[in-house]
């Protein structure tokens, strides 16, 4: 196991497709795992995911795309699960590294915690094919129903969020929130892809979601991640009484 990952280290598995059927527009599914120890061989022990309170068995020879949550930063590689095991209850398995380790710049992953109003609206196959073409229209022609939320935490890649409602999986919607900008108040209107949709633990009667932003430029990626940046500094001068 690689010397920069330890214990409780957290790890998305992104499932990488090799049948020649598979439909190149179908986003791959993600699952939520956990590094649990290391194994005699050096391969990493890891708990196996879970999707609405029952376990997902990742069987042995699939490959993955995984992105490793460490203190010396987001790191990401080729796995293959090389075994599964269970002890008790709990269920968990290998991962072989295949690739060596890439960087991933945390700047644009970096989340800010918030409680912030916001809006979203989910868009419809039409609208995905107009907005893909480039073509201007008037949204309000299309789906006008925005459906309120609380935004938990931000990032320069995406967002999560609460709400009332339970959303399809890779359903494409539209958010809408306020941020400051420097001296200003700036709202900003993006798409974005939902990865999750599920129950909220502490609070059954809502929905935690968790979005990845869709047709960002980088100019506006840059502005969120420099908002972002400047509310958490003023966090840091406003504990440290120097405001």
């Amino acid at each position: 196991m690689d010397s920069r990952i330890t214990i409780g280290d957290k790890i998305d598995l992104e499932k990488i497709e090799t049948r020649l059927s598979a439909d190149p527009d179908k986003h791959a599914p993600i699952y939520a795992s956990q590094v649990l120890d290391e194994s005699e061989n050096g391969a990493i022990l890891a708990a196996m995911p879970m999707k609405e309170g029952a376990v997902v068995p990742l069987g042995v020879g699939q490959k993955f795309f995984a992105t490793f949550y460490t203190k010396s930063g987001l790191f990401r590689c080729e796995i293959e699960v090389s075994a599964r095991y269970k002890k008790g209850t709990l269920f968990y398995m290998e991962l072989t590294q295949n690739t060596v380790f890439k960087k991933i710049q945390r700047r644009e992953y970096y989340r800010l915690e918030c409680n912030m109003q916001m809006e979203y609206r989910l868009i419809g196959d039409e609208e995905k094919k107009l907005i893909e073409s480039g073509i201007i229209y008037e949204e309000e022609n299309v789906n006008p129903e925005w459906k309120k939320g609380v935004m938990l935490d931000l990032s320069g890649g995406g967002i999560r969020f609460v709400s009332a409602f339970q959303e399809k999986k890779d359903s494409f919607i539209q958010v809408r929130f306020e941020m400051p900008v420097g001296n200003e108040v700036e709202i900003f209107c993006l798409y974005a892809r939902l990865l999750r949709s599920e129950r909220n633990f502490n609070n059954t009667s809502i929905y935690t979601q968790r979005v990845k932003f869709w047709k960002l430029d980088n100019k506006l990626r840059e502005k969120i991640i420099r908002s972002i940046f400047e509310i958490q500094r003023k966090m840091r001068l406003k504990v440290s009484g120097n405001t």
